[in-house]
């Protein structure tokens, strides 16, 4: 792929662990270009405010890795990690930071925006609904079964 072609949802899906890797390779622009596609794919509604990892700075373990967080619910984090070298897997976790625990939302082994979103949209329904203690909305997520 060069660096004028466009990502489709069709490309990043078809894209194996060693695809991703070989593209971060490319350097910071690619690796931009490759998170900025998957942001768009997940079309966040404006409450989801976006962080992702671009030189190392979280570990550099995966290609794309995403930090969604929302300003009703401080210290909780949504991760979403693309496959990698060490996994063949997209991942989504929820992570309280206070309580130091995480619960995995969601694994594929293909990317499917819309699950994750629809996982998204229920955060925001537990968040709005006032599960934001510590530990809370994972325990929320687990018995509504949105989480494994």
């Amino acid at each position: 792929m060069t660096q004028e072609e466009k990502f489709t949802l069709n490309t990043l899906q078809a894209f194996t662990a060693c695809d991703f890797e070989a593209y971060r390779d490319r350097g910071e622009t690619f690796r931009q270009r490759l998170t900025g596609a998957v942001l768009n794919a997940l079309q966040l509604p404006d409450c989801w405010r976006t962080d992702c990892e671009m030189r190392g700075e979280w570990g550099g373990a995966y290609p794309v890795h995403l930090r969604l967080t929302r300003a009703d619910a401080a210290g909780l984090a949504v991760e979403l990690v693309s496959p990698s070298a060490n996994s063949p897997l997209w991942s989504v976790m929820l992570n309280d930071l206070r309580t130091r625990s995480s619960v995995r939302l969601c694994v594929s082994y293909r990317f499917e925006p819309a699950v994750m979103s629809a996982t998204l949209k229920k955060i925001t329904e537990y968040t709005r609904a006032g599960f934001t203690g510590a530990g809370e909305l994972v325990a929320a997520l687990r018995m509504g079964g949105h989480a494994a």
